[in-house]
């Protein structure tokens, strides 16, 4: 599945996409993409008819095999390909045992990894922009990190992101 970082600003997305990746899904997350779009088994794809600022899909286009098809699949590829994967926090080990993190900062690194701005996972965690920047002070501070760039170099390192 890909999504637009539009999902972001949108309460509990984080909770379903982390329910869907536990069940399989691969997910990756996307700046700007340019429709809303789903392909299946590259036999047919469906693409809905929306305009800016409709509210719901009143038709879409249904593709079948065809030049069309081959072109919708290669975007959606090319997409995939610059996309940043999402998945979730698993707890690293430190000296043979788990260094746990709280679920509330597994999913604060989960929405920095994604591209969220402070305001835009404050939104999605129920909390001030504010609390976010505390949270990430205290990561910063936990792990020695100067930087958010360090904390999310470390992450990586840790397999948290």
């Amino acid at each position: 599945m890909l999504y637009d970082s539009s999902v972001l600003e949108m309460p509990g997305w984080l909770e379903d996409v982390t329910a869907g990746i536990r069940l399989g899904e691969q997910a990756r997350i996307a700046t700007g993409l340019p429709t809303k779009l789903a392909i299946c088994d590259d036999r047919v794809a469906m693409l809905p008819l929306l305009r800016p600022g409709d509210d719901s899909v009143t038709a879409s286009y249904v593709v079948h095999p065809s030049p069309l098809l081959d072109a919708l699949a290669a975007l959606f590829e090319a997409v995939w390909e610059r996309s940043v994967q999402i998945r979730p926090s698993v707890p690293p080990v430190v000296g043979g045992l788990p260094e746990r993190l709280s679920p509330d900062e597994e999913k604060l690194l989960t929405l920095l990894a994604s591209g969220a701005t402070d305001k835009a996972a404050g939104r999605s965690l129920g909390w001030s922009e504010r609390t976010v920047q505390r949270h990430i002070t205290k990561l910063l501070r936990r792990f020695g990190a100067q930087t958010r760039f360090q904390l999310a170099m470390e992450a990586t390192r840790r397999g948290w992101i």
